[in-house]
């Protein structure tokens, strides 16, 4: 492998005549060491990464989520058909409303949540919930004692009001107001200051990344809310926190090209609402077998919200040779609306969960695979992500992912008096390991601005040979 030098910082000429410069201050921070910033190994970097990745296959707990999954047989007889219609028909809102018919709607939507929420039990059950819905109660009373109109406006912002602070699920929304922002982070870094030696740092704030030249050095980066937590000075260094940037989406839902002779695969959706995109994804589940001779390859999904997993399981196989299994366990609570909702027949399971649970199989890959992702990833891009860090040599670069995969098997829900749209799953799954990711997501192996993440990657490349 080669190694390339690159100069920490650039030195500033300073013109002032022939006065000398002045002596630093000792309050004042010290400039970065100059000293030039030599690559990592890449295959021990890579190795380290195998290693860390197979081991949470083989050797963590097994994934029990039994606690949160009892039987619920008697809520069975909750919903009469008309309700259920109701339920999951878009229909007019009835305005302004009286006290009594929007508490009707906020009774409506806890009960909902009771028996449908894959995660009801896993937020606190009846014990958390009970005294939200008492809150969101009084809340509307309130207001209708205040004297103000009552809106499904109103409704909305009392329930957004009352459940983000207890519900950490990327996937749930009321009225499109999303419920994971109150625990969402973002990826900020320190443009242009890079660094060999990370001893005394602080690893909250100092990651992998890639250099200008495409060597695997540290930079700082970190998550955060709005940045506001982050230190202005750490180690000697002045930090002027950025906030990273979005990636842009291309206009293909899938498409193959190469980038400085290497071959890159992007993926910005996961469903088709054209017969020209459903023939893009066709031919994205067709084509793994025809990369997997390959020693480096680039998967781009960036900003891909998601969709349907079959694609990138029909890929993955071709791929490897064999499906991907990463460590995973995955529930469906077959609840009265469950079943409505995906026209789903239970037979007589009928308020009882289906639970998937799978050990997980490591993946044998020759190919190097730079993986591109970033806080647009999520839902069924986040299975990209999880089917990769599965599989051997995989290394992921850019920003961690969205956080949405908590609750699965989502879909909409129509409260009756205000019509007001609640979006939520009837399923529960962890990967891995038992952490709530969602608002933070799976996190990268070299951090990368995103939108730097195509180039940095073919820079690697470049730098170790890969190519």
């Amino acid at each position: 492998m080669k190694g390339r030098l690159l100069p920490l910082v650039l030195t500033l000429a300073l013109l002032a005549g022939c006065t000398p410069p002045p002596e630093p201050s000792p309050s004042t921070a010290p400039e970065p060491d100059p000293t030039p910033v030599a690559g990592m190994d890449f295959d021990a970097f890579l190795e380290e990464v195998n290693t860390r990745r197979k081991a949470v296959i083989e050797t963590e707990a097994a994934l029990d989520i039994g606690q949160w999954t009892s039987d619920f047989t008697d809520q069975n007889d909750t919903y009469t058909e008309e309700e259920m219609d109701i339920l999951l028909t878009p229909h007019d809102l009835t305005e302004p409303l009286t006290i009594e018919t929007a508490q009707e709607d906020i009774e409506a939507f806890f009960t909902l949540l009771r028996t449908t929420y894959g995660a009801y039990e896993y937020f606190g059950g009846d014990e958390v919930f009970g005294p939200l819905e008492e809150q969101a109660l009084a809340q509307i009373q309130q207001e209708a004692e205040d004297g103000k109109i009552l809106l499904s406006r109103t409704v909305q912002d009392i329930l957004v009001d009352v459940l983000s602070p207890a519900v950490r699920d990327g996937h749930f929304a009321i009225g499109g107001q999303s419920l994971i922002e109150l625990h969402r982070v973002y990826l900020y870094y320190v443009p242009d200051l890079y660094l060999s030696d990370v001893d005394g740092l602080d690893s909250d704030y100092v990651k992998p990344t890639i250099g200008p030249e495409g060597q695997i050095c540290y930079g700082f980066y970190a998550l955060s809310q709005d940045g506001t937590d982050l230190p202005h000075t750490l180690g000697g260094y002045d930090l002027d926190w950025t906030q990273a940037e979005r990636s842009t989406r291309g206009s293909k839902v899938f498409s193959e090209y190469s980038y400085q002779d290497i071959p890159v695969l992007q993926s910005t959706q996961m469903y088709a609402n054209t017969p020209e995109q459903e023939a893009q994804l066709e031919r994205f589940a067709a084509c793994g077998g025809e990369y997997a001779g390959e020693p480096v390859l680039i998967f781009d999904v960036r900003a891909n919200p998601g969709g349907s997993d079959r694609w990138i399981m029909n890929w993955f196989e071709g791929f490897t040779g064999q499906p991907a299994q990463p460590k995973r366990v995955f529930s469906a609570r077959y609840s009265q609306m469950f079943c409505r909702a995906f026209d789903f027949d239970p037979e007589n399971d009928l308020g009882t969960w289906m639970v998937s649970e799978d050990q997980g199989t490591w993946t044998p890959s020759e190919t190097v695979t730079l993986l591109l992702a970033d806080k647009g990833t999520a839902s069924s891009g986040e299975t990209v992500v999880e089917f990769f860090r599965s599989m051997e040599n995989v290394l992921a670069v850019g920003a961690p992912t969205s956080g949405c995969a908590l609750v699965p098997n989502n879909s909409g829900f129509y409260l009756p008096n205000t019509g007001l749209y609640v979006y939520f799953g009837t399923g529960l799954a962890f990967h891995e390991t038992m952490e709530n990711r969602d608002g933070t997501g799976f996190l990268p192996d070299l951090w990368v601005n995103p939108p730097d993440a195509l180039d940095a990657a073919a820079r690697l490349c470049d730098y170790y040979g890969l190519k």
